[in-house]
């Protein structure tokens, strides 16, 4: 659910190159650590998992106005390193058919990865005390409130917290306080978010609440399966029994 659907031209250039530089740095410190024989064993999970991603990431819920990520998901499958180069492999391949603009590929893969790597290492935490499922569940949603976070702080200062809203029409009334125009126009947007019988804040609420807990149930049910099927995939990741 944290992606930057913003188009080209839209951010300031300081913000989606610095997120290029960023981004690209983390990548050449992790080949520079990958250990080659481990690596090449996950590279078939690795495609596997980024292909899930790019699926659900394309790919609208139909009843809630976004769509799932599953990165917490892919980092717990194939580690934090593998996992932040599935982000931006997924997110260069998204931009190329629309959905999010080529200038934020570098902003977006820092916000998946981030949520990814938060959701490994709380995984990683809980899983030494309690279930695996419940890690993951717990993992997943406060990877999720983060990065969500993250990404209203980049776009919301570069150009405005209305372009954080799902499915928010962008037609405002000017007011003479530029100040203030801003502030108007984001709760004309809040207002005009309907979910059901909701509207207004109580929506918005809703809408993230109900797409967090489709992601969390998701990831369980695929971590179930793997480590039923697979304990091992898993296990060899993170190192526990």
């Amino acid at each position: 659910m944290s992606h930057l659907h913003v188009p080209d031209g839209i951010m300031p250039f300081y913000v989606w190159f610095g997120g290029y530089v960023l981004t690209f740095v983390i990548i050449f410190i992790i080949t520079k650590k990958l250990i080659v024989n481990e690596t090449r064993k996950k590279i078939p999970y690795t495609g596997v998992a980024a292909a899930l991603m790019l699926i659900t990431m394309s790919i609208p819920l139909g009843i809630i106005p976004v769509h799932l990520g599953l990165a917490t998901l892919t980092g717990i499958l194939v580690g934090p390193s593998l996992g932040f180069l599935a982000v931006f492999v997924v997110n260069m391949l998204l931009a190329f058919i629309g959905h999010g603009g080529l200038t934020v590929v570098g902003l977006n893969t820092l916000v998946i990865g981030l949520e990814l790597v938060i959701g490994v290492y709380v995984f990683r935490f809980l899983v030494k005390k309690y279930s695996t499922s419940l890690s993951a569940s717990v993992g997943t949603a406060l990877a999720i409130l983060v990065s969500l976070a993250f990404m209203f702080g980049i776009v919301g200062n570069a150009v405005g917290f209305v372009e954080t809203i799902p499915h928010h029409h962008n037609e405002h009334n000017e007011v003479e306080n530029g100040e203030s125009i801003q502030e108007e126009t984001f709760a004309e947007a809040v207002s005009e978010v309907k979910y059901f019988i909701f509207t207004g804040w109580t929506a918005l609420v809703l809408i993230f609440a109900a797409g967090i807990l489709v992601e969390v149930l998701i990831t369980i049910g695929i971590i179930r399966f793997f480590m039923n099927v697979r304990p091992d995939i898993i296990k060899s990741s993170h190192r526990f029994t």
